[in-house]
């Protein structure tokens, strides 16, 4: 039976208990409040470009499709027959005229609504009503520079333009290194990261600075023969990290002089995107890289959109699809992509890194009699800027303290 839990007590401004990370119940009650009820990750437009485009992914633990109907209006639609139960839509991605349920042969349009059964002469007058069978959709929809979000169950008590309010100007910078200020998701390719951990363990993982040092020591031993100066002074960089509200937050990774930008890209694309956004607008986009996390599922970092899929509380998985910038030369996508393959990908220095160390974090949650886990690096020195955000130094944990204090407000309200 589900207690009533204090989540106010179990989520403490410097530390949140164990349970939270290992509890059913705490997880059912994290996908009823947060996951269904709130503003959710589901796609992105470049994904699904055309009617009839497709692509099936969860919020939570419900299967949803993302698709365009015949207008081109995008639909998030639950991916469960409203007949006998079965999913109507087996694969990943794709284009469909329909969906069709392969137990009894109901069939639903792009934007969910019910067209035909199987045997339809076998019901009587009164007992199939097809106006109100059609696939449940997502109560709301809204969409940001093409990333795709939905609440689930109801209207959410903020607008996605209040939600993304403070990671905005990331997303901007993020977009126009592509000379058309467009990106292309998963186009040149994605694979998933099983860990054995609780989702909230990459939730905090995402933009965190102080272990890079410790967890990446190879990788970074590597980059050092490249970059040389430039990892000196990791702890001293005087970059950042932000608390930009409604659990978003900004990793500052790093911040390049004009000359190190014309080191790193070439004239031709630096010129290519002065052309297109303007100079001042071009070179902030060379020049600063961030890592972001939008709570709860959604995280950027360098080339990739990493969602997170919460299975159990004690598994979870990581999809990441590699970013292609719109329009850009070939030669910028390509170094994109092996820069990525370096640290991110299956075989990498620093991806499976972070995914072993997430297997041993939840193995060490098998101990309740250490309840706590401590998230209080650096708040007693935390400093509020000109718009409000909290700000720390790279390496101590204002990001991660950050996703608590909308986990507190979402999971304390009313439902």
């Amino acid at each position: 039976m589900n207690r009533p839990r204090d989540y106010a007590d179990l989520a403490r401004v410097d530390r949140t208990h164990v349970s939270l990370y290992t509890d059913p119940e705490v997880f059912h009650d994290e996908m009823e409040r947060i996951f269904y009820r709130s503003w959710v990750y589901v796609a992105h437009e470049s994904e699904i470009p055309n009617p009839g485009d497709y692509k099936t992914t969860y919020i939570g633990l419900v299967p949803v499709i993302a698709t365009r109907d015949a207008k081109g209006k995008v639909h998030v639609l639950i991916n469960r027959c409203t007949h006998r139960g079965a999913t109507v839509c087996p694969y990943e991605k794709g284009h469909a005229t329909s969906f069709v349920c392969p137990y009894h042969g109901w069939e639903f349009a792009p934007d969910g609504q019910l067209v035909s059964v199987g045997l339809p002469k076998g019901y009587n007058e009164g007992e199939l009503d097809m106006a109100k069978l059609g696939l449940r959709e997502a109560a709301k929809v809204d969409s940001y520079r093409g990333i795709i979000f939905a609440s689930l169950l109801e209207v959410p008590d903020i607008t996605l333009e209040q939600k993304l309010a403070g990671v905005r100007p990331v997303i901007d910078m993020y977009m126009d290194l592509s000379p058309v200020g467009e990106i292309l998701v998963g186009h040149s390719g994605i694979y998933k990261h099983p860990y054995h951990g609780n989702w909230k363990i990459q939730t905090e993982g995402s933009v965190e600075g102080y272990h890079a040092i410790f967890t990446h020591q190879t990788a970074l031993d590597v980059m050092a023969r490249k970059m040389g100066a430039f990892l000196r002074g990791f702890q001293n960089s005087g970059l950042k990290g932000l608390d930009v509200g409604y659990g978003n937050n900004i990793l500052e990774v790093y911040r390049l002089s004009d000359e190190q930008v014309h080191q790193r890209w070439p004239k031709h694309y630096i010129d290519m995107l002065c052309d297109a956004h303007g100079a001042q607008r071009a070179m902030d986009a060379l020049r600063n890289r961030f890592n972001l996390v939008i709570f709860p599922n959604f995280a950027i970092l360098e080339y990739q959109f990493r969602v997170i899929r919460p299975i159990e509380p004690d598994f979870t998985e990581v999809r990441i699809y590699h970013t292609t910038l719109k329009d850009a030369p070939a030669e910028i996508n390509l170094k994109r992509v092996r820069e990525h393959e370096f640290f991110y990908g299956p075989a990498s220095f620093g991806g499976p890194d972070d995914y072993a160390a997430f297997d041993r974090i939840q193995e060490g949650f098998r101990a309740p009699m250490v309840p706590w886990v401590h998230l209080n690096r650096g708040y007693l020195s935390e400093q509020t800027d000109a718009q409000g955000h909290r700000v720390g130094d790279l390496t101590q944990e204002t990001q991660q303290r950050a996703p608590y204090y909308e986990y507190r407000r979402l999971m304390t309200r009313e439902v």
